[in-house]
């Protein structure tokens, strides 16, 4: 995730105009090294993404609940390429025209799809070969896979701007609930760089669930 240094994910809903074109550049260097990238249908919803990975065979994974996202707002390889995870409740017409982009799995619970985030990344090891998955929001998802214990590492850029704006309306890295006090004290940095301003941080994550 980019985020400003008052630690803003957005500005008019897009994340694109908050960091430089290094910071793009570490996006795809990551991107290299990851089976497959995801992302959720709120960030499909407020802008285009260019989900193709450098790395032939990776996949791009979307996730929604309700199957409204804007297929013409994902750049990417052919309908072999992108998978979208949806529940059960998704109405069959809208299924068969995700499918004539996507290939679709409907493994998440309609009632709260969210608590069963597990079923996905079972899913995406045991049917698709997943073993490094790389998650590039929004902030509702990493919410829900940090607060599961699904996160092995977080990747921020910090920018070199100020930008205001309610949390309601802006939110950070994550949104959702308080997660437990707990949490905090499980990141470790393991790196830091700098470039053009840019402040680059990686930590690892110790999952509660180990």
């Amino acid at each position: 995730m980019v985020s400003s240094l008052d630690g803003k994910t957005a500005v008019d809903g897009k994340a694109s105009p908050i960091g430089s074109e290094t910071d793009r550049l570490v996006m795809r260097s990551l991107r290299s090294k990851a089976d497959a990238v995801m992302t959720g249908a709120g960030t499909l919803r407020a802008e285009k993404l260019d989900l193709r990975s450098p790395r032939a065979g990776s996949l791009a994974v979307v996730i929604s609940t309700s199957g409204d996202f804007p297929l013409e707002n994902i750049v990417h390889g052919s309908p072999e390429d992108l998978l979208v995870f949806t529940t059960t409740a998704v109405l069959p017409g809208r299924v068969r025209e995700i499918s004539r982009r996507a290939r679709v799995e409907d493994v998440l619970p309609p009632d709260r799809p969210d608590e069963h985030l597990h079923l996905l990344l079972k899913s995406l090891k045991d049917s698709y070969g997943i073993s490094t998955l790389l998650v590039e929001g929004g902030p509702g998802l990493n919410y829900s896979l940090i607060s599961g214990g699904h996160v092995d590492e977080v990747f921020t850029t910090i920018a070199p701007k100020l930008l205001g704006g309610s949390p309601e309306r802006v939110p950070g890295i994550i949104h959702g609930p308080q997660l437990p006090p707990d949490t905090t004290s499980q990141l470790t940095l393991a790196s830091v760089y700098t470039a053009e301003d840019e402040l680059y941080l990686r930590y690892s994550v110790r999952n509660t669930s180990e």
